[in-house]
Protein backbone atom coordinates (compact mmCIF):
# COMPACT_ATOMS: atom_id res chain seq x y z
CA UNK A 1 0.00 0.00 0.00
CA UNK A 2 1.36 3.42 -0.98
CA UNK A 3 1.78 6.59 1.00
CA UNK A 4 -1.15 8.94 1.56
CA UNK A 5 -0.35 12.61 2.25
CA UNK A 6 -2.68 15.26 3.70
CA UNK A 7 -1.64 18.70 2.41
CA UNK A 8 -3.05 22.02 3.65
CA UNK A 9 -2.84 25.19 1.57
CA UNK A 10 -2.74 23.23 -1.69
CA UNK A 11 -3.94 26.23 -3.73
CA UNK A 12 -1.11 28.44 -2.49
CA UNK A 13 2.33 28.78 -4.02
CA UNK A 14 4.26 26.37 -1.81
CA UNK A 15 1.34 23.96 -1.49
CA UNK A 16 0.96 23.65 -5.26
CA UNK A 17 4.70 23.13 -5.74
CA UNK A 18 4.72 20.36 -3.13
CA UNK A 19 1.60 18.71 -4.59
CA UNK A 20 3.35 18.47 -7.98
CA UNK A 21 6.54 17.11 -6.43
CA UNK A 22 4.86 14.55 -4.18
CA UNK A 23 2.61 13.33 -7.00
CA UNK A 24 5.63 12.43 -9.15
CA UNK A 25 6.87 9.89 -6.61
CA UNK A 26 5.91 6.22 -7.24
CA UNK A 27 5.36 5.56 -3.53
CA UNK A 28 2.72 8.28 -3.30
CA UNK A 29 -0.67 6.59 -3.52
CA UNK A 30 -2.70 9.74 -3.10
CA UNK A 31 -2.76 13.29 -1.79
CA UNK A 32 -5.68 15.06 -0.19
CA UNK A 33 -5.21 18.78 -0.70
CA UNK A 34 -7.36 21.23 1.23
CA UNK A 35 -7.77 24.98 0.87
CA UNK A 36 -10.44 27.65 1.14
CA UNK A 37 -9.56 28.85 -2.36
CA UNK A 38 -10.06 26.70 -5.43
CA UNK A 39 -6.78 26.00 -7.31
CA UNK A 40 -6.28 28.28 -10.30
CA UNK A 41 -4.36 25.60 -12.23
CA UNK A 42 -5.10 21.88 -12.59
CA UNK A 43 -3.69 19.63 -9.86
CA UNK A 44 -2.01 16.29 -10.63
CA UNK A 45 -4.34 13.26 -10.94
CA UNK A 46 -3.09 11.87 -7.62
CA UNK A 47 -4.37 14.97 -5.79
CA UNK A 48 -7.95 15.12 -4.55
CA UNK A 49 -8.96 18.70 -3.79
CA UNK A 50 -11.28 19.36 -0.85
CA UNK A 51 -12.52 22.88 -0.20
CA UNK A 52 -12.16 23.19 3.56
CA UNK A 53 -11.14 25.66 6.24
CA UNK A 54 -8.24 24.41 8.38
CA UNK A 55 -10.30 25.47 11.41
CA UNK A 56 -13.17 23.17 10.40
CA UNK A 57 -14.38 20.57 12.93
CA UNK A 58 -14.59 18.18 9.98
CA UNK A 59 -10.83 18.19 9.53
CA UNK A 60 -10.24 15.10 11.69
CA UNK A 61 -12.55 12.97 9.57
CA UNK A 62 -11.07 14.30 6.33
CA UNK A 63 -7.57 13.40 7.53
CA UNK A 64 -8.41 9.78 8.37
CA UNK A 65 -6.27 7.23 6.54
CA UNK A 66 -3.28 9.49 5.88
CA UNK A 67 0.22 8.71 7.14
CA UNK A 68 1.77 12.16 6.69
CA UNK A 69 0.47 15.71 7.18
CA UNK A 70 2.16 18.64 5.42
CA UNK A 71 0.92 22.00 6.70
CA UNK A 72 1.55 25.04 4.50
CA UNK A 73 -1.67 27.05 4.96
CA UNK A 74 -0.84 30.52 6.32
CA UNK A 75 -1.76 34.16 5.72
CA UNK A 76 1.46 35.57 4.25
CA UNK A 77 0.29 38.71 2.49
CA UNK A 78 -2.07 40.38 4.92
CA UNK A 79 -4.54 42.78 3.31
CA UNK A 80 -5.84 45.78 5.28
CA UNK A 81 -9.45 44.68 4.79
CA UNK A 82 -8.81 41.53 6.85
CA UNK A 83 -9.03 42.15 10.63
CA UNK A 84 -5.91 41.11 12.54
CA UNK A 85 -8.07 38.86 14.71
CA UNK A 86 -9.15 36.87 11.65
CA UNK A 87 -5.56 36.64 10.40
CA UNK A 88 -4.34 35.32 13.75
CA UNK A 89 -7.28 32.94 14.11
CA UNK A 90 -6.49 31.35 10.75
CA UNK A 91 -2.75 31.15 11.36
CA UNK A 92 -2.73 30.06 14.99
CA UNK A 93 -6.00 28.28 15.71
CA UNK A 94 -5.89 26.78 12.24
CA UNK A 95 -2.47 25.26 12.92
CA UNK A 96 -3.64 24.02 16.30
CA UNK A 97 -6.70 22.36 14.72
CA UNK A 98 -4.58 20.62 12.07
CA UNK A 99 -2.24 19.33 14.78
CA UNK A 100 -5.12 18.03 16.90
CA UNK A 101 -6.55 16.21 13.90
CA UNK A 102 -3.13 14.68 13.21
CA UNK A 103 -2.81 13.50 16.81
CA UNK A 104 -6.33 12.05 16.76
CA UNK A 105 -5.56 10.14 13.57
CA UNK A 106 -2.17 8.99 14.88
CA UNK A 107 -0.38 10.07 11.72
CA UNK A 108 3.28 9.18 11.55
CA UNK A 109 4.80 12.50 10.53
CA UNK A 110 3.74 16.15 10.62
CA UNK A 111 5.78 18.56 8.46
CA UNK A 112 5.22 22.28 8.95
CA UNK A 113 6.19 25.12 6.64
CA UNK A 114 7.56 27.69 9.05
CA UNK A 115 10.02 30.41 8.05
CA UNK A 116 13.37 32.00 8.81
CA UNK A 117 11.20 34.95 9.81
CA UNK A 118 10.32 33.05 13.00
CA UNK A 119 13.65 34.16 14.50
CA UNK A 120 13.44 37.23 16.70
CA UNK A 121 13.67 40.13 14.20
CA UNK A 122 15.36 42.38 16.75
CA UNK A 123 18.04 39.92 17.88
CA UNK A 124 18.82 38.45 14.46
CA UNK A 125 19.78 41.71 12.75
CA UNK A 126 23.29 41.61 11.35
CA UNK A 127 23.89 37.99 12.38
CA UNK A 128 25.77 35.48 10.23
CA UNK A 129 25.42 31.69 10.31
CA UNK A 130 22.12 31.69 12.22
CA UNK A 131 21.34 28.15 13.38
CA UNK A 132 18.14 26.50 14.50
CA UNK A 133 18.78 27.13 18.19
CA UNK A 134 18.66 30.91 17.71
CA UNK A 135 15.73 32.44 19.68
CA UNK A 136 12.40 32.71 17.91
CA UNK A 137 9.94 35.52 18.67
CA UNK A 138 8.60 35.30 22.21
CA UNK A 139 6.11 38.17 22.09
CA UNK A 140 4.73 40.78 19.69
CA UNK A 141 7.35 42.30 17.43
CA UNK A 142 7.00 44.86 14.66
CA UNK A 143 6.50 42.04 12.13
CA UNK A 144 3.18 40.18 12.15
CA UNK A 145 4.64 37.45 9.91
CA UNK A 146 7.43 36.67 12.41
CA UNK A 147 4.96 36.63 15.29
CA UNK A 148 2.61 34.30 13.44
CA UNK A 149 5.25 31.81 12.35
CA UNK A 150 6.78 31.59 15.83
CA UNK A 151 3.37 31.27 17.50
CA UNK A 152 2.36 28.50 15.10
CA UNK A 153 5.53 26.56 15.91
CA UNK A 154 4.79 26.77 19.62
CA UNK A 155 1.17 25.71 19.10
CA UNK A 156 2.20 22.67 17.08
CA UNK A 157 4.77 21.59 19.65
CA UNK A 158 2.22 22.01 22.44
CA UNK A 159 -0.25 19.69 20.72
CA UNK A 160 2.08 17.16 19.10
CA UNK A 161 4.87 16.66 21.64
CA UNK A 162 2.63 14.63 24.02
CA UNK A 163 1.63 12.40 21.08
CA UNK A 164 3.69 9.97 19.00
CA UNK A 165 3.50 12.21 15.93
CA UNK A 166 6.95 13.24 14.70
CA UNK A 167 7.14 16.99 14.07
CA UNK A 168 9.43 18.55 11.45
CA UNK A 169 9.69 22.34 11.24
CA UNK A 170 11.14 23.73 8.03
CA UNK A 171 12.29 27.35 8.05
CA UNK A 172 12.89 28.52 4.47
CA UNK A 173 14.01 31.97 3.43
CA UNK A 174 12.50 33.75 0.37
CA UNK A 175 11.30 30.94 -1.93
CA UNK A 176 11.50 31.69 -5.65
CA UNK A 177 11.33 29.78 -8.91
CA UNK A 178 9.35 29.42 -12.15
CA UNK A 179 6.08 29.01 -10.24
CA UNK A 180 6.60 32.23 -8.28
CA UNK A 181 6.89 35.36 -10.36
CA UNK A 182 5.19 37.36 -7.64
CA UNK A 183 8.27 37.86 -5.48
CA UNK A 184 10.25 39.40 -8.33
CA UNK A 185 7.29 41.56 -9.33
CA UNK A 186 6.99 42.69 -5.72
CA UNK A 187 10.63 43.76 -5.71
CA UNK A 188 10.16 45.58 -9.01
CA UNK A 189 7.23 47.53 -7.58
CA UNK A 190 9.30 48.56 -4.56
CA UNK A 191 12.64 49.40 -6.15
CA UNK A 192 14.14 51.75 -3.60
CA UNK A 193 17.36 51.83 -1.67
CA UNK A 194 18.06 53.45 1.65
CA UNK A 195 21.04 55.61 2.58
CA UNK A 196 24.03 53.51 3.75
CA UNK A 197 21.97 50.28 3.55
CA UNK A 198 22.73 47.32 1.26
CA UNK A 199 21.42 44.32 3.21
CA UNK A 200 22.36 40.72 2.51
CA UNK A 201 19.59 38.54 1.05
CA UNK A 202 19.14 34.80 0.59
CA UNK A 203 16.84 33.17 -1.96
CA UNK A 204 16.11 29.44 -2.03
CA UNK A 205 14.81 27.70 -5.13
CA UNK A 206 11.41 26.02 -4.96
CA UNK A 207 12.94 22.70 -6.12
CA UNK A 208 15.41 22.74 -3.23
CA UNK A 209 12.56 23.42 -0.79
CA UNK A 210 10.46 20.63 -2.32
CA UNK A 211 13.35 18.17 -2.03
CA UNK A 212 13.65 18.94 1.70
CA UNK A 213 9.93 18.33 2.23
CA UNK A 214 10.05 15.12 0.22
CA UNK A 215 12.95 13.88 2.32
CA UNK A 216 10.95 14.57 5.48
CA UNK A 217 7.93 12.73 4.04
CA UNK A 218 10.12 9.66 3.52
CA UNK A 219 12.36 9.73 6.60
CA UNK A 220 12.22 10.80 10.24
CA UNK A 221 13.54 14.34 10.62
CA UNK A 222 12.56 15.59 14.07
CA UNK A 223 13.01 19.24 15.01
CA UNK A 224 13.67 22.44 13.09
CA UNK A 225 15.73 22.91 9.92
CA UNK A 226 16.72 26.07 8.08
CA UNK A 227 16.11 25.74 4.34
CA UNK A 228 18.52 28.24 2.84
CA UNK A 229 21.16 28.26 0.08
CA UNK A 230 24.89 28.18 0.69
CA UNK A 231 25.39 31.83 -0.25
CA UNK A 232 23.83 35.29 -0.21
CA UNK A 233 23.61 38.35 -2.43
CA UNK A 234 23.28 42.05 -1.64
CA UNK A 235 20.11 43.99 -2.30
CA UNK A 236 21.99 46.03 -4.92
CA UNK A 237 22.64 42.76 -6.78
CA UNK A 238 18.93 41.91 -6.61
CA UNK A 239 18.08 45.13 -8.45
CA UNK A 240 20.58 44.25 -11.21
CA UNK A 241 19.31 40.68 -11.60
CA UNK A 242 15.66 41.68 -11.93
CA UNK A 243 16.54 44.47 -14.37
CA UNK A 244 15.44 47.41 -12.26
CA UNK A 245 16.29 50.48 -14.35
CA UNK A 246 15.63 53.15 -11.77
CA UNK A 247 16.31 52.61 -8.06
CA UNK A 248 15.85 55.87 -6.18
CA UNK A 249 17.43 56.47 -2.79
CA UNK A 250 14.78 57.48 -0.26
CA UNK A 251 14.74 57.98 3.50
CA UNK A 252 13.45 55.02 5.47
CA UNK A 253 10.62 57.07 6.96
CA UNK A 254 9.34 57.89 3.48
CA UNK A 255 9.32 54.21 2.46
CA UNK A 256 7.37 53.36 5.61
CA UNK A 257 4.86 56.12 4.91
CA UNK A 258 4.29 55.26 1.24
CA UNK A 259 3.98 51.53 1.98
CA UNK A 260 1.51 52.24 4.78
CA UNK A 261 -0.69 54.42 2.57
CA UNK A 262 -0.64 51.85 -0.24
CA UNK A 263 -1.52 49.02 2.14
CA UNK A 264 -4.24 50.81 4.08
CA UNK A 265 -6.00 52.68 1.27
CA UNK A 266 -5.05 51.10 -2.07
CA UNK A 267 -5.31 47.33 -1.44
CA UNK A 268 -1.57 46.71 -1.58
CA UNK A 269 -0.64 43.25 -0.25
CA UNK A 270 2.61 44.60 1.20
CA UNK A 271 2.25 45.56 4.85
CA UNK A 272 4.74 48.26 5.98
CA UNK A 273 6.45 45.78 8.32
CA UNK A 274 7.94 44.08 5.26
CA UNK A 275 10.08 47.20 4.74
CA UNK A 276 11.74 46.65 8.12
CA UNK A 277 12.04 42.92 7.50
CA UNK A 278 13.94 43.46 4.25
CA UNK A 279 16.60 45.39 6.19
CA UNK A 280 17.23 42.64 8.75
CA UNK A 281 20.50 41.70 7.01
CA UNK A 282 21.10 38.25 8.49
CA UNK A 283 22.34 34.97 6.99
CA UNK A 284 21.03 31.55 7.91
CA UNK A 285 23.06 28.36 8.13
CA UNK A 286 21.93 25.17 6.37
CA UNK A 287 24.49 22.94 8.10
CA UNK A 288 21.90 20.95 10.04
CA UNK A 289 19.82 20.18 6.96
CA UNK A 290 22.92 19.38 4.90
CA UNK A 291 23.93 16.84 7.55
CA UNK A 292 20.79 14.84 6.68
CA UNK A 293 21.93 14.47 3.06
CA UNK A 294 20.05 17.42 1.58
CA UNK A 295 22.04 19.67 -0.74
CA UNK A 296 20.85 22.81 -2.53
CA UNK A 297 21.17 22.80 -6.30
CA UNK A 298 20.84 26.56 -6.64
CA UNK A 299 22.55 29.60 -5.18
CA UNK A 300 20.67 32.81 -4.38
CA UNK A 301 21.35 34.53 -7.71
CA UNK A 302 20.60 31.37 -9.69
CA UNK A 303 17.30 30.86 -7.87
CA UNK A 304 16.27 34.47 -8.44
CA UNK A 305 17.10 34.24 -12.15
CA UNK A 306 14.70 31.31 -12.59
CA UNK A 307 11.83 33.51 -11.37
CA UNK A 308 12.30 36.30 -13.90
Amino acid sequence: MGLRIFLTGVSGYLGSVLAERFAREPETEGITGIDLATPTTPLPPKVEFVKMDIRSPGLTAAMAGHEVVVHTAFIVKWMAKMPATVRDDLNLNGARNVARAAAANKVRRFIHASSMAAYDPYLVRGETGVTEDFPIVESDSFFYYSDGKAAAERALKEVLEPSNVLLTLFRPIYIVGPYNRGTVEGFRQNTVKFPRRDPRMQFVHEEDVASAFLQAVRTDMPGAYNVVPDDFIRMSEVWKIIGARFVPTVPLWMARLVTTVRWRYFDSPTHPSWVEAALADFIGSNAKLRATGWKPRYGSAEALNTAL
